[in-house]
């Protein structure tokens, strides 16, 4: 099935900030976050915005051009400051530094021994197969490497983990080119001592041991079938630990660019650097926080930013029964397509004291009496959404591991497109649900299975689906035509040459043109100057209609101002362009672009009798 892209028919309402959400959406005093427009030099943003009234604290999310600003003139309010530097022209995005909350609600049931979440069998009263399918699923795989030899890492963002727990210290991501506690950055990634990941409160690599993100790393990765305590839903996965859960918004952001930039390392030196993150784990938030206000633009920025280097990020909603749709979180209210958000599911398939939203909320999955790893060494049983949603974020880096060698290829070159593809397949693999239907996007809870069946034959061998095009791009140079061009896909998905095709071209959701497969360019002449088009490419087999996934791209029609009423270009405007736009007419003459446009007088893309009236008209005066 296709689910409706949440957010987009997002309703914009003003509420009534409930008392118990008031101090939820405090912020830093005297803290700015902004981000700077694409090309500008932190050197540049420093001027622009004034050393005497703002200081550059540091970037968070370098690759994402947004830093941390504090506010040194004492003579600005916070407020003040926030409205002047969103006005400022080297200034894209401006919010406050909020203090966020862990999405967490103690242990309620500590006798609770068994993992009903990843195989209910009814176990203490509960709903039988009320749960993920995991060994349905492992016996696909029990996660770990992609079949094209990338380790799979999942990054817990989260308050720190036990890095000696048995049941985890064999899953760590380790930077192996990083000498511990030498005080300099070996691998030169920009970050010093990061041996496990990141600690975005001190910035600096040693993490804490906390309880809640050892609990959370458990249930994404711990070890599975060596006799110890819990399984994970990845037995095998490298778990990227990273502190800055609470706190502020900017030790949030400063930990997403920690993630974002190792991914990018990785995708830009074919894993020699860096890591493969697949997702991110969020189990924390700002309860009746608009996400859509304006007020929060950046974390929209960082989930898309991580997103587009391949990163799928699982986000907890609030352990409240409340409608996110109304009454707004951060970050589960946000709108960025590459957030995942989860609410809390009972043994009993019901829905806990969580969110919901048939807009805000894509699925459920289990995360009340969730046994997992502790920072005692052992292990203990938490409930809420920090419990349900890192099932998720296991699930996304299990599902890396059961891809064809196809998807995985497609999802490296492709590394955002890959990403919401898999979303789509996250949502369509869900069990329905009665307690979820209407009130989340999918109407259902996560099954590992029924997803990884649908991952592990897609883009398979025996596929008669056919390649998309490559290196699809456009240009709109001169003001009058965008020029499109692409490489033919030469095989199938599985490898097979590819028999006859047509490649169906969009425009703005429109079908444009059916091409034959000897053409890989065309010129559309039907454009206005300074619109924005998405042209779509999707490969169709002429003998069974298969398709290819889509590709698509964003081209502008740029070009200055031409001279309107003036197609020959003489700076006059008189009865000799009258003449001359009477023989592009008539064809007697072709007209370049710029003559085009100058003799377009009524703006309707073609060169008509009308062209004449008007021009007549402004000779005249009128």
């Amino acid at each position: 099935m296709n689910h409706p892209k949440k957010h987009l028919m997002k309703r914009y309402i003003i509420i009534t900030i409930l008392t118990t959400g008031l101090i939820a959406q405090k912020y830093v005093p005297r803290n700015i976050l902004i981000q700077s427009k694409t090309g500008v030099t932190m050197d540049e943003l420093k001027i622009g915005l004034g050393i005497s009234q703002y200081q550059i604290v540091k970037p968070l999310m370098k690759r994402a051009n947004i830093y941390l600003v504090k506010v040194v003139d004492r003579s600005l309010t916070t407020e003040v400051a926030l409205k002047k530097i969103s006005e400022n022209p080297w200034v894209q995005n401006a919010q406050f530094d909020h203090y966020i909350t862990q999405r967490q609600i103690f242990p309620n049931d500590p006798s609770f021994n068994s993992q009903w979440g990843m195989h209910n069998t009814g176990q203490s009263g509960g709903l039988e197969d009320a749960d993920i399918d995991a060994p349905e699923a492992w016996s696909l795989s029990t996660g770990g490497v992609n079949a094209i030899g990338d380790d799979i890492v999942v990054a817990i963002v989260d308050g720190g983990c036990m890095l000696s727990h048995t049941d985890l210290d064999d899953n760590l991501w380790v930077n192996i080119d990083e000498i511990p506690g030498n005080n300099i950055d070996d691998e030169h990634d920009g970050y010093v001592d990061d041996v496990n990941g990141w600690n975005a409160f001190n910035s600096n690599g040693n993490v804490s041991s906390d309880g809640h993100g050892t609990h959370v790393a458990g249930i994404v990765g711990a070890e599975g079938n060596n006799g110890s305590m819990v399984a994970g839903v990845n037995w095998n996965v490298k778990l990227m630990i990273i502190e800055g859960s609470t706190g502020t918004t900017s030790i949030v952001l400063e930990a997403y660019g920690y993630v974002l930039d190792q991914r990018v390392l990785y995708n830009e030196t074919n894993g020699a650097e860096g890591a493969f993150v697949v997702a991110t784990n969020s189990s924390f938030g700002i309860d009746f926080a608009d996400c859509t206000s304006g007020s929060y633009p950046l974390w929209d920025e960082a989930y898309t930013a991580m997103g587009e280097a391949g990163i799928l990020s699982a986000a907890a909603t609030i352990n409240s029964n409340q409608n996110i749709d109304s009454i707004g979180d951060v970050p589960t209210g946000c709108t960025s397509d590459f957030l995942i958000t989860v609410t809390n599911t009972t043994r009993n398939d019901q829905k806990a004291s969580a969110g919901y939203g048939i807009e805000s909320i894509d699925l459920g999955a289990p995360g009340s009496s969730i046994l997992s790893t502790y920072s005692n060494g052992s292990t203990s049983s938490l409930s809420g959404t920090s419990m349900a949603t890192p099932h998720v974020a296991g699930a996304i880096g299990f599902f890396h591991a059961v891809m064809t060698a196809s998807f995985s290829e497609f999802h490296k070159v492709n590394p955002g497109e890959g990403t919401l593809i898999l979303k789509n397949m996250i949502l369509d693999g869900t069990d329905e649900i009665n307690a979820l239907e209407n009130i989340t996007v999918s109407g259902g809870r996560l099954n590992l299975y029924n997803t990884a069946i649908m991952i592990s034959e897609f883009m398979a061998s025996d596929s008669l689906d056919p390649n998309p095009v490559t290196n699809f791009n456009g240009v709109g140079p001169d003001g009058m035509t965008i020029y499109l061009n692409w490489e033919n896909p030469v095989t199938l998905f599985g490898g097979d040459s590819i028999p006859n095709f047509e490649n169906d071209l969009y425009r703005d959701g429109n079908l444009l043109e059916s091409l034959s497969f000897i053409d890989s360019s065309y010129d559309d002449s039907l454009v206005l100057l300074g619109n924005l088009y998405e042209y779509t490419m999707i490969t169709r087999l002429v003998e069974n209609d298969s398709l290819s996934v889509p590709v698509s791209i964003l081209v502008e029609l740029e070009g200055g101002e031409c001279p309107i009423a003036d197609p020959n270009m003489d700076g006059l405007i008189n009865v000799m362009d009258i003449i001359k736009t009477m023989q592009f007419i008539l064809e007697w003459d072709s007209p370049t672009p710029d003559e085009f446009c100058a003799a377009d007088v009524d703006f309707d893309n073609a060169l008509t009798v009308s062209d004449l009236v008007l021009l007549s008209d402004i000779i005249m005066g009128n």
